[in-house]
């Protein structure tokens, strides 16, 4: 089961790699998350291995990419309830 996480983290990198847009880099967030999700239901001993293999497959940019999908999420949930006269 972690394999197919995995998989589809390695595949949503790819795309990402391979795209410029904001939200394949928000889907592979995401699917970080349920990657991360799952690691924390295995055994303490399997987390350690399975966080070495993420690591192992992530990309330099991984924390660039990150940082854009948090500046993308705060630009996407303001909005202004006062008007400055």
């Amino acid at each position: 089961m972690l394999n197919n996480y995995i998989d589809s983290l390695q595949s949503s990198i790819i795309w990402a790699q391979q795209q410029d847009d904001i939200d394949v880099l928000c889907l592979a967030r995401d699917t970080m998350n349920q990657l991360m999700d799952f690691v924390t239901t295995l055994p303490t001993a399997d987390q350690m291995q399975a966080h070495q293999d993420i690591e192992d497959v992530l990309p330099m940019e991984w924390p660039l990419w990150m940082e854009a999908c948090r500046y993308e999420d705060g630009a996407s949930n303001k909005h202004c309830d006062a008007t400055v006269h």
